[in-house]
């Protein structure tokens, strides 16, 4: 979208109905990481689909900022309230819908933004859009597994996929292999400390490119066949 003149969106318009929102967020992934990690890994992923699909989906600007309670008490968090933030993206989709859109994709790189954007898609259905909500990490938990083995906050996978943009995003000898048990149901002042110490969570020294390039590949596939149950929704005349 950001390479289009008014006119040449008014011409993909007619047809193009799926706009792909990528949604993700500044802050802290540990010593060893980039800030941007969460814009980084939906930037990626959409590049890889805009080969793919991009004469089919309109490629909004990206939501670099988000929600993130747990991490706000850590050095380069940029914490958005969650009240702020799904209304921001909510209005985002909707004006997509204003301009002709019906289907949108948040494509999310944060897992502080789930709540808020579980709302954002159910205001968004109720203006009659179809909305397709990826959050990779926890869709494809257990695909993810079959490559790394130690999932987390800027753990083995998420610092893999990093790895696999560029290696200079990150560096897995400057981290290891930080766990600690907690129940979810749990909230406490500046839990984030207790939970992720020094900004990440698992073996992230344990990450390289190569299994984030088999990573990128394997969910490539598995975010097509999300998007394919999307569009079929569009000859369904009963929804």
């Amino acid at each position: 979208m950001m390479d289009l003149t008014a006119s040449q969106f008014k011409e993909i318009k007619k047809k193009v109905g799926t706009v792909l929102l990528p949604i993700g967020m500044m802050e802290t992934h540990g010593p060893h990481c980039s800030l941007g990690t969460d814009v980084w890994i939906p930037r990626e992923f959409v590049k890889r689909l805009d080969k793919l699909i991009g004469d089919k989906v309109l490629i909004a600007p990206e939501v670099p900022y988000g929600h993130s309670w747990a991490l706000a008490p850590f050095e380069g968090t940029i914490d958005i309230s969650a009240e702020t933030f799904s209304q921001y993206v909510y209005e985002i989709g909707k004006e997509f819908n204003r301009n002709g859109f019906d289907e949108v994709i948040l494509f999310n790189g944060h897992g502080g933004n789930i709540p808020s954007l579980m709302i954002v898609a159910e205001k968004l259905a109720d203006l009659n859009m179809k909305v397709l909500t990826i959050n990779w990490w926890t869709d494809y938990r257990e695909q993810i597994l079959g490559i790394t083995k130690g999932p987390g906050h800027g753990g083995e996978d998420e610092t893999s996929l990093v790895l696999a943009i560029d290696e200079k995003l990150a560096d897995p000898s400057l981290a290891g292999d930080w766990k600690v048990s907690l129940n979810p149901k749990l909230k406490f002042f500046n839990m984030g400390k207790t939970l992720y110490k020094d900004g990440y969570m698992g073996d992230a020294g344990s990450a390289t490119a190569e299994k984030g390039e088999r990573l990128y590949e394997m969910m490539i596939e598995l975010i097509l066949k999300d998007i394919e149950e999307l569009w079929k929704l569009q000859s369904n005349s009963e929804l």
